[in-house]
């Protein structure tokens, strides 16, 4: 029996290949806020304020609650924390 390998753990867990790219990369940026707000030393609630969301949502990216994030909300808490964000496009093998 030959064993099916994926890229992406999300590519395994998701047969819709548009949802599937869009949870990677909220997954990404939801890592990329967590990084920051364990290095910031900030509790949550005073990350969130710099974030410029509440303490419950930014509860959810830290916990991984991905279904609760959009692309929009991660980008515009990022952008508060002075990141840039860059997309890189590709076309798929």
């Amino acid at each position: 029996m030959k064993t099916k390998s994926f890229d992406s753990v999300w590519d395994a867990l998701e047969g819709d290949v548009a949802l599937s790219e869009n949870l990677k990369l909220r997954s990404a940026l939801m890592m990329k806020i967590a990084e920051y707000v364990e290095a910031s030393g900030l509790t949550q609630a005073q990350a969130a304020g710099e974030l410029g969301t509440t303490q419950p949502r930014l509860n959810d990216v830290i916990k991984g609650r991905i279904e609760k994030c959009t692309v929009d909300r991660l980008v515009n808490m990022l952008a508060q924390a002075g990141y840039r964000v860059d997309l890189q496009l590709y076309r798929a093998a």
